[in-house]
């Protein structure tokens, strides 16, 4: 399984918009001293939650983003579907040797365990809010 900072930083970044907005636009160079990253890097990642409707874009002098809905109504699991891979765990890149009997089941054996998995993440993640976390930063 590869691991990857984008969700983190997504939750960080949102974080800021909830606790910073009063529903005013914030713009890029705060997150990204807050996340102690480039601008750029949050803008990419801010275009992957505005296509999941968790973030707009607003244009202007003034422009930054604003959160999309309530933060309430916004879960870590949104927040991970918008910005990792929809599956966790990944196969092979190339299929296993047919030949072989561990290469021929591998993949159908784990399946299912792994799928499991993955439905598990997807509901404790479900179960906190942005709001949540937001409410929780001093």
């Amino acid at each position: 399984m590869l691991s990857s900072s984008r969700f983190m930083v997504a939750v960080h970044a949102l974080s800021v918009i909830a606790r910073m907005s009063d529903g005013r636009p914030v713009c890029s160079t705060i997150v990204a001293e807050s996340v102690n990253t480039n601008p750029v890097v949050i803008r990419r990642l801010m275009r992957d939650l505005e296509k999941a409707a968790l973030v707009a874009s607003v244009t202007g002098r003034a422009g930054g983003f604003i959160l999309g809905r309530h933060a309430g109504r916004i879960t870590l699991a949104d927040i991970y579907k918008a910005v990792e891979d929809e599956n966790i765990f990944r196969m092979h890149k190339t299929d296993p040797k047919g030949k072989c009997p561990v290469g021929a089941a591998i993949v159908k054996i784990v399946a299912e365990p792994l799928r499991s998995a993955e439905q598990a993440l997807e509901r404790a993640l479900a179960t906190t809010t942005l709001d949540d976390i937001a409410n929780q930063i001093a």
